[in-house]
């Protein structure tokens, strides 16, 4: 008898489950992204569903690739001043250089994550080099921030089923984005400024560089503007953990918007 009414009990917890109701707006899902370069062998990529693709503040991330570098404490001056935050894929060897300005962002607010140890194409190394490149990062974070970031973004936002196969194994969720403003390329302030502005969407994953000084002449304009438009600078964590809820070892988020001229 106890063992039927354990059964009944659990029949109607998972119906009770199922037929949960509530308002959900729905908008149409990401496109998915296409490889800065075709890797060898088969590369399929699925783009996760967003469960709750509308916030009640318009939300945005801006993540900053390639440093810790000098400019990196002045975007931080920025982002404190406006009360925002922002997520920093740093590479392993610089945060070594910089501890003090990783130490900063994480005390205000802002996320770290991994760019991986030395910036190579994860999709032409062995197994063994992948999950050095990821460790090392990690590994250099946590000794100075006190814990490894569960995501990373792979150099050039270059994957494969493999890469994804190891960093699940590992633990890792790959972050790319979904908004790329080429900074690198034009390095001018103002065509950064409107490459963000003319564009931007709540939801984007924004990508940049904190390594030239453009990017960080551009960000005195951004922030603000931002801001007074009504978005939420958030993390990048905390837009896609929103968007699509617990992230995914192995999953590829944000899609790259041209990708032949990725750089990053």
């Amino acid at each position: 008898m106890k063992k039927l009414t354990a059964l009944l009990f659990s029949a109607l917890i998972i119906l009770l489950v199922g037929c949960r109701t509530g308002t959900r707006v729905e908008t149409p899902s990401p496109h998915p992204p296409t490889p800065a370069q075709e890797p060898s062998g088969e590369y399929e990529y699925t783009q996760p569903e967003p469960e709750n693709y509308v916030s009640v503040t318009p939300m945005i991330a801006l993540t900053f690739d390639d440093g810790p570098w000098v400019y990196t404490d002045h975007i931080l001056d920025l982002l404190e001043q406006h009360n925002a935050r922002a997520t920093f894929f740093v590479l392993g060897y610089r945060v070594e250089w910089r501890p003090g300005t990783v130490t900063r962002a994480v005390d205000m607010g802002s996320e770290i994550a991994s760019h991986t140890w030395t910036h190579l194409d994860l999709t032409r190394l062995s197994d063994e080099e992948i999950i050095y490149q990821i460790q090392a990062a990690s590994a250099v974070i946590e000794s100075v921030i006190g814990y490894s970031p569960r995501i990373y973004r792979p150099p050039f936002g270059l994957t494969t089923d493999r890469v994804q196969q190891i960093s699940a194994h590992l633990g890792y969720s790959i972050v790319n984005w979904t908004l790329d403003t080429l900074d690198w390329r034009y390095r001018d302030a103002d065509t950064i400024y409107n490459a963000i502005m003319s564009t931007v969407q709540s939801g984007d994953v924004i990508l940049l560089h904190d390594i030239y000084p453009s990017t960080v002449q551009a960000m005195e304009r951004v922030i603000p503007s931002l801001i007074a438009e009504g978005y939420q600078l958030v993390t990048v964590s905390e837009l896609l953990t929103y968007f699509y809820g617990e992230l995914e070892p192995g999953v590829v988020y944000g899609r790259l918007t041209e990708p032949e001229l990725a750089s990053n």
